[in-house]
């Protein structure tokens, strides 16, 4: 596969790192409020995103679990730490990774399907 198509497929990709990371780490007073536990549908659905479009560059499963799961952390304690009226959460990084856990399984029916349809 020439490289400019995998650069192509990596757009999604940088494209929910920046605007999710920009997201995990915008001021506290900027997120608005929900019912109880709603913050965790949202980090699920972000790293849903994520392995989506880590899957759709062609990164491994294995690796997506990996890369996203240290991101998460990461994201986790730079709230903890450094983001304005934000708190890091063992939970919201759990949450994450139920997200990948179901990017990945939406990824691995839809890779399946695709295979299916295109064989003779």
């Amino acid at each position: 596969m020439p490289s400019t198509l995998l650069r192509h497929r990596a757009l999604p990709l940088i494209l929910a790192v920046v605007v999710i990371t920009a997201m995990l780490l915008s001021p506290g007073s900027t997120v608005p409020s929900g019912p109880p536990h709603a913050d965790k549908v949202t980090h699920a659905l972000m790293f849903l995103a994520l392995a989506l479009c880590s899957r759709y560059a062609r990164i491994s499963p294995v690796v997506t679990v990996v890369w996203l799961g240290l991101y998460g952390v990461l994201t986790e304690i730079l709230q903890a730490t450094v983001a304005v009226r934000r708190s890091g959460s063992f939970w919201d990084w759990c949450a994450d990774l139920v997200g990948v856990a179901i990017g990945l399984a939406v990824a691995a029916v839809v890779g399946s399907r695709s295979r299916a349809r295109s064989k003779p």
